[in-house]
């Protein structure tokens, strides 16, 4: 049933509180999906309202699980037909239950994206991701774990009584722009979540296997926490086939990945002193014998016949996530999808974090054309 825990911190405005408190009192459509306001102190300050959604999705084995979302409400009352929906699919936060994003503090980048996208009148949708805020593990860059957390946060939110338009699109970074084109590759326009009219991704992992081949070599360069986004990869990749993944690990790389399932990602980092992803394995050159082809049934997606446009940017000084094959992945689906748009947008001088707030002015255009 619908859970209410009204906090005249994360609900600002009294009219509209008392109009939001009717909302969430009112009966649900599923026993399934449950809501209360969060906590303000993880919300955006440009939100009016924070509100904690639960809801059913699907884990790594293909099984209904426990999901948990962040939903955020623009100033001011609905227009006619609800406000446009935003959802956003959150880079690397880590594995382990307690990284969950809507149970943090909002970053002072985020906080200032999501200011211009909710002063803009849209409301954002923020799934956590299975396995994040509800227990059991996240299995990072899953596919099928990414895609559908997204797809069933909307079907899950439209069972409430929250306005909101039928039209939505998803803006993903970093690790959110894999699981935003999971969301695009699994998506059913006849489904519950009918209604997605584009894709906007920024710092992309593009041609996954090779792109992480290259991170584990003891000759690569790149950001201190390449090493963290290594060891989340082989906790997932042990969760599939442990068998192929543990027997190749260094001593350090066991230990290293263990803790790598219960830490999020600047503790994580900070632990490996300096250390680089070459350091967790046996042979830097082959981190397992079946490295690409496990990668490839972890974070494979359908590339053809998308039915929605894609916008993609990448900053030339990312240092994060390497844009070697972004302009080639852009390419491929310009040719596999000709009936969609597909644009790639490069910011120079942008590092991975940078080239996400460059792209703003970009993306609010592509909001208003899509939504």
């Amino acid at each position: 049933m619908f859970a209410l825990s009204l906090r005249t911190a994360a609900c600002r405005v009294a009219v509209f509180c008392l109009a939001l408190a009717a909302v969430l009192t009112s009966p649900p459509a599923t026993a399934e999906v449950s809501v209360g306001l969060l906590d303000a102190a993880w919300s955006f300050p440009a939100a009016a309202a924070a509100i904690e959604l639960r809801y059913t999705t699907a884990n790594r084995y293909g099984q209904a699980a426990p999901a948990s979302a962040g939903l955020y409400l623009p100033p001011g009352l609905p227009p006619a037909g609800g406000w446009p929906l935003v959802v956003w699919a959150h880079g690397t936060v880590g594995v382990a239950d307690g990284c969950a994003p809507s149970h943090h503090p909002q970053s002072e980048r985020n906080r200032g994206y999501f200011g211009e996208i909710l002063g803009s009148g849209y409301a954002v949708l923020a799934p956590d991701y299975q396995g994040l805020g509800t227990g059991g593990g996240f299995s990072y860059y899953n596919t099928l774990v990414e895609g559908r957390s997204i797809l069933d946060a909307v079907a899950a939110v439209r069972t409430t009584p929250v306005p909101l338009s039928r039209n939505w699109v998803v803006i993903g970074q970093s690790e959110g722009s894999h699981a935003a084109l999971s969301a695009v590759s699994l998506y059913d326009p006849t489904g519950p979540a009918a209604g997605l009219n584009g894709a906007v991704v920024t710092g992309l992992r593009a041609n996954t296997g090779p792109s992480l081949r290259e991170m584990f070599r003891s000759s690569s360069t790149g950001s201190a926490n390449q090493i963290a986004y290594a060891a989340y990869f082989l906790t997932a990749l042990q969760q599939l086939h442990p068998d192929r993944v543990t027997p190749f690990l260094s001593d350090f790389g066991r230990d290293y990945v263990a803790q790598a399932n219960s830490t999020c990602l600047a503790d994580l980092t900070a632990a490996a002193a300096g250390r680089r992803p070459a350091a967790l394995v046996a042979d830097p050159d082959s981190p397992t014998p079946t490295f690409e082809a496990d990668i490839a049934e972890l974070t494979d997606l359908r590339t053809e016949q998308l039915p929605i446009d894609i916008a993609i940017g990448y900053g030339t000084a990312d240092i994060d996530v390497a844009p070697t094959w972004t302009e080639q992945f852009g390419d491929h689906l310009r040719t596999a999808n000709p009936d969609i748009q597909v644009t790639v947008t490069r910011y120079p001088g942008k590092d991975h974090s940078g080239a996400f707030l460059a792209s703003l002015p970009d993306t609010l255009g592509f909001l208003r054309s899509h939504l």
